[in-house]
């Protein structure tokens, strides 16, 4: 299993960020990124929140145990033409539909699809 700063790593090799970057988009000190990639430090609850923060399309799951995030067994989810609802405990909550998805590519092209 690969460690979280492997992770780190793939998250800023993927953004195109420096160590400088990630911190200044994350919001922590420039040593704190330098401490967690060289593993003299481990990430703190509150820096882990920061990333899940600024990279939305991070999930937990995967940038905490390396897994992709699945609904667990206590859920069950339907879609009904773009609305989402999921169960959860007895209990159905409505989310919101998807109006558009955009795709940036690295060679800074845009793509955008529309319901």
């Amino acid at each position: 299993m690969e460690a979280i700063t492997e992770r780190l790593k793939k998250i800023m090799e993927d953004n195109e960020l420096s160590s400088s970057q990630m911190a200044d988009r994350i919001g922590v000190q420039r040593s704190a990124i330098s401490h967690i990639l060289s593993g003299r430090n481990k990430p703190s609850l509150d820096f882990i929140l920061k990333v899940l923060e600024s990279f939305s399309d991070i999930s937990s799951e995967w940038l905490l145990r390396g897994q992709k995030a699945e609904v667990s067994s206590g859920q069950n989810q339907s879609k009904n033409g773009g609305e989402e609802s999921v169960e959860i405990q007895g209990q159905k909550t409505s989310r919101k539909t998807v109006e558009k998805v955009l795709i940036l590519y690295t060679d800074k092209t845009v793509e955008e699809y529309r319901k």
